[in-house]
């Protein structure tokens, strides 16, 4: 005797183009193909995911609670400018964290072998900065740091600075090319491996956050700049 399918069943097929679609945006939007201020009408979504209506206005109205998109009833969907009580909100978890890390490894004087990861970022930050290879510095720079949030031994940690990180990509890419870098910034990380390396935490502390909120004014005066930031 045949049953009639269960509403778990009837539900998993829609929940799963929901969550690709939802994944699919979020990364474009993450990502800059779709740029801050892109409008687009849903039914242009529904084309270009092969899905039906639904599945794109669930994964829509995720992404708005996110304060990625605004849904504008009989227009569709834009893109959100960035956020700059997020960008700051995110910045200043995603900052202590790492400082917290750099107090618990500096605390144990870590030897030779664990820093030379972060020696390697820095002549990494060097050659990229020596060549004009933005991308290739901003992936060196971010490596130091998930690299000491590692040594922290902590996985927790390691988790949700990595979210963190997730979290303001869109605003690193944006700013990426219209931000001043002056020079490498390689020597006031190796001041902050220098500080570890003799177990001075205070001042490997100190160094972390100074680092993160020049990079960050940097960015924000960019965003500012080419009118791409939400107050």
């Amino acid at each position: 005797m045949a049953h009639a399918p269960t509403a778990d069943a009837i539900t998993r097929p829609r929940e799963k183009s929901t969550e690709a679609v939802y994944q699919k945006i979020r990364e474009m939007i993450l990502s800059n193909a779709l740029r801050p201020g892109t409008q687009m009408l849903e039914q242009e979504l529904v084309q270009m995911f092969g899905v039906s209506r639904t599945p794109v206005r669930e994964a829509l109205i995720r992404l708005q609670s996110e304060h990625l998109v605004q849904i504008v009833p009989r227009h569709g969907v834009r893109v959100r400018n960035v956020s700059l009580a997020d960008l700051e909100e995110v910045f200043q978890v995603q900052t202590s964290l790492e400082a917290t890390a750099a107090l618990v490894v500096a605390a144990r004087k870590p030897g030779a072998r664990e820093l030379k990861p972060l020696e390697r970022s820095c002549s990494d930050m060097e050659r990229a900065f020596d060549k004009d290879d933005r991308e290739a510095w901003a992936a060196a720079c971010e490596s130091f740091y998930l690299h000491l949030v590692t040594l922290s031994g902590n996985p927790r940690l390691v988790q949700v600075v990595s979210e963190c990180v997730g979290q303001v990509r869109r605003v690193r890419e944006l700013t990426l090319k219209l931000i001043a870098i002056p020079d490498s910034q390689a020597q006031t990380l190796r001041d902050i491996i220098d500080a570890l390396r003799s177990g001075d935490g205070a001042t490997a502390e100190t160094l972390c956050r100074q680092h993160r909120a020049a990079n960050l004014d940097s960015q924000i005066e960019a965003l500012r700049r080419f009118r791409i930031l939400d107050v």
